[in-house]
């Protein structure tokens, strides 16, 4: 029994002894896992700066916040070491978000380099002015925080319906968040109907349906744009864009009603061609594929020097007159008047491209070999994938030509 007690007594020490060492480990390496962080926050005036006092700053990587002093000065402890991001907030004052400020192990980071960080009162100018300096630098998310702010606070503001246009065209163009660009393109609308910009939201409203395929609904809101801002800017646009929506939806008829509604209403536009061009591929999408000869034609030749918008260095011509080619050769089988047309290409646009920045010449001169080829003239086909092969090298269609000149070139003595 006697002996009993004293193990019991010795597993009772050692017990202890463990639980002390453990947490002093604890103590020790909870020390040095982490770090702080201390500064000065002073406001600017119109003749210099003051410390602000009561501003509320946090970090990520810890829990704790501090208030700024009468001096300014704060300090936060046990901030969890790495790279992190310090938030400055009062109301009435813009909120500052300083990123990458680096937490060492057991070290005091001080921010600023020592010297006070300046914050500003908030004023729908330099609410405005900030935002779009955020947008200018790619900072999208500090330039929404920006421009979310002067609408909440300054909802009256000249500068109001810009930072709402901007909160949603960030979302839509940039961030692409289509769903919640949508809801702020509404807000736009909804509480500022008189801004320049709406024309402009209900565009966007338009986008972001035809970019989630949601084609129904995006052809109500372009059609909205129509009836509500006829002196919009963006009625051509928003034509096309219902002609094109009806494309995605396969209703080719509609589609081609609506292209035509951009020639008839719009000729002097920028979507003029690319309606005539559309009107064709449409024809082409249902297969009707001699109508969409006479359709690219037009394209031909009443818009031959005309552009694709947004792109003033590419035609629209020789899209068309691709297809002319393709038409009578891969889907009509009249493999001469195939010949004739890419040849057209080659002769006449020998620089253009498609929409993917590839050349329209090294396909066209493939697909000269290809009828060539189908009307059994051997030579004139091994002739015209050597000219793909001489001209386009380093193409996906030089080397499709260099595999048919293995196919058929004991075909020509």
């Amino acid at each position: 029994m006697h002996k009993n007690k004293k193990i019991f007594k010795y597993l009772l020490i050692l017990f202890l002894l463990f639980s002390s060492l453990l947490l002093l480990n604890g103590c020790l390496f909870s020390t040095f896992s982490k770090g702080s962080v201390e500064g000065y926050i002073h406001e600017e005036t119109v003749i210099d700066t003051r410390p602000l006092e009561g501003a509320l700053v946090s970090i990520t990587g810890s829990s704790n916040t501090a208030l700024t002093d009468t001096d300014g000065y704060f300090r936060i402890d046990e901030v969890t070491i790495g790279t992190r991001t310090l938030t400055i907030a009062k109301e009435n004052y813009i909120t500052y978000k300083l990123l990458s400020v680096v937490i060492n192990e057991g070290e005091i980071t001080l921010i600023n380099n020592g010297s006070p960080f300046v914050v500003r009162a908030v004023d729908d100018k330099f609410l405005f002015d900030g935002g779009t300096l955020y947008y200018d630098s790619a900072e999208y998310t500090n330039a929404l925080t920006t421009f979310q702010q002067l609408v909440n606070d300054f909802p009256d503001s000249q500068y109001a319906d810009d930072a709402q246009y901007y909160i949603g065209y960030i979302n839509e163009k940039k961030l692409g968040y289509y769903i919640q660009a949508l809801l702020e393109y509404q807000k736009l609308i909804n509480h500022y109907p008189e801004s320049s910009y709406a024309d402009d939201a209900q565009l966007g409203i338009g986008n972001c349906y035809y970019i989630t395929y949601d084609y129904s609904h995006a052809i109500e809101a372009y059609q909205k744009l129509i009836d509500d801002y006829p002196e919009s800017s963006l009625l051509a646009l928003a034509q096309y864009s219902i002609a094109q929506s009806y494309r995605k939806l396969a209703n080719y008829e509609q589609a081609i009603l609506e292209f035509n509604k951009i020639i008839e209403n719009y000729s002097e536009s920028d979507y003029a061609a690319p309606a005539q061009y559309y009107i064709g591929y449409s024809y082409y999408e249902a297969k009707d594929y001699s109508q969409a000869i006479l359709e690219f034609q037009k394209t031909v030749d009443n818009y031959p020097d005309s552009t694709w918008p947004g792109e003033s260095n590419r035609l629209v011509a020789p899209c068309a007159q691709y297809y002319i080619g393709y038409c009578y050769g891969q889907k009509l089988e009249q493999w001469n008047d195939a010949i004739l047309n890419f040849q057209i290409i080659i002769d006449y646009y020998p620089n253009s491209t498609w929409s993917s920045g590839s050349e329209i010449p090294p396909d066209a001169q493939y697909q000269i070999g290809w009828s060539y080829e189908q009307l059994e003239l051997w030579c004139e086909a091994i002739e015209a994938y050597q000219l793909v092969i001489d001209n386009y090298p380093g193409t996906s269609w030089s080397n499709w030509a260099e595999g048919r000149l293995n196919e058929i070139g004991a075909n020509c003595p």
